[in-house]
């Protein structure tokens, strides 16, 4: 009998690190961002102290639940093909099993949805928007034509729901509403990049994501020279979002021309950690306040950090 074989075949047990590299716990900060620059533009002027806005905690704590909720869920509905591509995953490795995940999943958005309704009812109809968008997209539309797009709406929800607590009359005409759509662009563009990570997509694919991607910076900047609060703001934010666009282009370029899966992931990482900056450039150049864009920019050290032991992606 070969008892090596047998001993392969037993799940290895769950650990705290497994969980963290279910949920991709890097991510969820670019998630915060997102939630804390759609807040920062529509409720000026902010308060000193963050502790006079309680509703923003709850934002924050319903946009954790959803996100990480979703992640986690992503797992569960891709487990059979993780099995083939990505083994060492915690569902198919056997760490954690796929039961589990689900239930904490599950567990994780209804968190979510819960937050959002302590803040109002906008921000419960977001919420349960964002829900649906997520579940469509792990259980049906991620491997469709369809999926960059779903994942591009959930992002530029993700950003409305920071922005949902002022009345829908006043966030129709806001610039939030043209962050959002960019945001969205900008997601459906790395979401085309990276589906090259396992090898799928051609360099043709690659080159239409970048494409996006510059768009969506290109259409931020308008957003805040039509919008932004003064002179100063308006120029630094613009050169800021050129700055980033050239790292970008230049980081994408070199994954083009000698693709490989491990550089894809990483070069896809660094355009999620570029949410927080974005986020941050946003926040100063529509409200003029680097107080608020350096709240945002301090989320980079704690992802940065998970991020050299939990891939992003």
């Amino acid at each position: 009998m070969n008892t090596t074989s047998e001993t392969t075949l037993e799940p290895r047990p769950s650990t705290a690190l497994a969980w963290l590299r279910l949920i991709r716990i890097p991510t969820v900060f670019t998630a915060l961002s997102n939630v804390l620059c759609g807040y920062f533009v529509t409720r000026l002027p902010v308060a000193n102290s963050l502790a006079d806005h309680p509703t923003l905690f709850w934002l924050l704590a319903s946009t954790t639940g959803l996100y990480l909720g979703g992640m986690v869920l992503n797992d569960v509905f891709d487990a059979s093909l993780d099995a083939i591509e990505r083994p060492e995953r915690p569902i198919p490795s056997g760490q954690i099993s796929r039961t589990a995940a689900a239930c904490f999943g599950a567990f994780l958005m209804l968190v979510g949805i819960g937050a959002a309704a302590f803040v109002g009812m906008l921000s419960l109809a977001v919420a349960v928007l964002i829900t649906v968008a997520v579940l469509s997209y792990d259980a049906r539309l991620k491997s469709t034509p369809f999926g960059p797009f779903n994942m591009g709406l959930c992002r530029g929800l993700n950003l409305l729901l920071g922005a949902s607590t002022i009345p829908i009359e006043q966030l129709q005409k806001h610039a939030v509403v043209v962050s959002a759509i960019a945001l969205a662009v900008y997601i459906v563009g790395v979401t085309w990049f990276s589906r090259s990570e396992a090898g799928t997509s051609s360099r043709k694919g690659m080159i239409w994501g970048l494409s996006l991607i510059l768009l969506a910076l290109a259409a931020q900047a308008w957003n805040v020279t039509e919008s932004g609060i003064s002179a100063r703001s308006i120029n630094g934010s613009r050169i800021v979002f050129l700055l980033i666009g050239l790292n970008l282009t230049a980081r994408a370029a070199n994954v083009i021309t000698r693709p490989h899966s491990g550089r894809i992931q990483k070069t896809v990482g660094l355009m999620l950690m570029s949410l927080i900056f974005l986020d941050a450039n946003l926040t100063f150049g529509l409200t003029g306040d680097a107080r608020l864009s350096a709240i945002i920019i301090m989320l980079v050290a704690p992802a940065s950090l998970l991020r050299r032991f939990i891939p992003m992606s």
